[in-house]
């Protein structure tokens, strides 16, 4: 008998990733019924969430106050 696996094969372009990553997610969503799409999206939100939250906490964590360019040596 045969055997079908549907497979997606990607090249993204990393200097413009939110076109290119959302072109993946459509190309994925097609393989799934319109039932299935909505849990994928919802499983996406949830992981970006999380991401999100991770950034987050490391930034505020790491956070810096920004002065401007050091103006040493700018009289000389």
């Amino acid at each position: 008998m045969a055997t079908i696996k549907p497979t997606l094969q990607i090249e993204l372009d990393p200097r413009n990733p939110v076109p290119e990553i959302c072109t993946v997610i459509s190309a994925v969503v097609s393989y799934h019924p319109a039932v299935a799409e909505e849990a994928i999206i919802k499983g996406l939100m949830e992981s970006l969430e999380n991401r999100w939250s991770v950034l987050k906490k490391g930034a505020d964590k790491d956070a810096k106050p920004v002065h401007g360019p050091s103006r040493a040596g700018a009289d000389q």
